[in-house]
C-alpha cells in the first residue's frame, strides 16, 4: 500500500526491533464482545487503544492499523470475538525501562490477490481488550487495560478533483479539492468524522530525519476544500497527495494522486 506520512511508524518499527517481540496466534475459542469499561477497577487503563482498517481506493488493498498508549507496559495481549489475535512483548533494556506508545500495522495485500471479506474474517467486527502487566523505569505498575471498537465499515474512497493527477501548478494559490463521501464500499451510508489531507514532497529524505517534507492537516466532515499554505510549495517540484475518508469507528480509505509545480 502506498500511504504518506508513513516515516513516523517506520522508525517506531526499526527502534523497537531489539527490545519487543511480536506474537501472532490464531483465533481459538470464542467470547462475548468486551464492553466499553477498561478492566478491573484494580487495573491502570490504557492512555488510547485503537483497532481500525486502512482501505487504498487507489491501490485497491486493504489491512488493520491498531495504536496504543499507556502511562508504561512490559507485554501487552489482543483479545477479540474470536479469541487471541496479538501479542507484544518487550525484551532486554527497554523491555525492562517499560514502553509507551505503540503503532503497528499489518500487511496490506492486493484486494485482487486477498478478496476485502476474507480480510475482514480474519478479524471480526466487535471489541477487543487489550491487556497485560505494566512497566515503569523498571518497576511492575500492576495490570494495565484497554478497549479497542472494531467496525467493518469502510468508507469509499474520497474522489480528488484537483489538483488534477499530473497536473502543473503554481506554487501559490493552489487549492486541494475533493468529494464528499457519505457511502461505504458496498453501497451503505456511513457517517463521515473527519478527513486528513497529506502534500508530501517526493524525495527521500535525510537517513537520519524522521519523517519527510510535508504537510497533514485534519479536516471537519464539512471541508471538502483547502488552500496549500503559501510558502509551502517548491518551484518545479514533484509531490504526492491523499486524502483520507474517516468515519466513526475509525476506518480510513484514501485516495492519491500526483502533482508537479512550475
Amino acid at each position: 500500500m502506498k500511504h504518506l506520512g508513513r516515516s513516523s511508524t517506520v522508525l517506531l518499527c526499526a527502534a523497537a526491533l531489539g527490545a519487543l517481540a511480536v506474537y501472532a496466534a490464531a483465533g481459538s475459542g470464542a467470547e462475548k464482545p468486551a464492553r466499553a469499561a477498561t478492566g478491573s477497577a484494580a487495573d491502570m487503563p490504557l492512555k488510547d487503544a485503537k483497532l481500525n482498517i486502512e482501505h487504498n481506493a487507489t491501490d485497491k488493498d486493504t489491512g488493520f492499523q491498531g495504536f496504543i498508549d499507556s502511562e508504561g507496559w512490559r507485554r501487552l495481549a489482543v483479545r477479540g470475538p474470536a479469541g487471541d489475535v496479538l501479542a507484544f512483548e518487550g525484551l532486554g533494556s527497554l523491555g525492562e525501562l517499560g514502553l509507551t506508545e505503540l503503532f503497528f500495522e499489518t500487511v496490506e495485500p492486493e484486494n485482487a490477490k486477498v478478496p476485502i471479506g476474507e480480510m475482514l474474517a480474519k478479524l471480526p467486527a466487535g471489541s477487543y481488550t487489550i491487556a497485560g502487566p505494566g512497566q515503569e523505569n523498571g518497576k511492575s505498575t500492576g495490570q494495565t487495560s484497554g478497549t479497542a471498537w472494531l467496525t467493518h465499515d469502510i468508507p469509499a474512497g474520497p474522489k480528488l478533483v484537483s489538483p488534477r493527477e499530473g497536473a502543473r501548478v503554481p506554487v501559490r494559490g493552489v487549492v486541494a479539492r475533493w468529494r464528499p463521501v457519505s457511502k461505504t464500499i458496498t453501497g451503505k451510508p456511513v457517517k463521515i468524522i473527519a478527513y486528513q489531507l497529506i502534500v508530501e514532497k517526493d524525495v527521500e529524505p535525510h537517513r537520519h530525519m524522521i519523517g519527510k517534507f510535508g504537510l497533514s492537516m485534519y479536516l471537519p466532515r464539512s471541508v471538502t476544500r483547502i488552500k496549500v499554505p503559501g510558502g509551502f510549495l517548491q518551484r518545479r517540484t514533484a509531490y504526492n497527495w491523499e486524502v483520507l475518508a474517516i468515519e466513526r469507528s475509525g476506518n480510513q480509505t484514501l485516495s492519491s494522486g500526483s502533482f508537479r509545480t512550475r
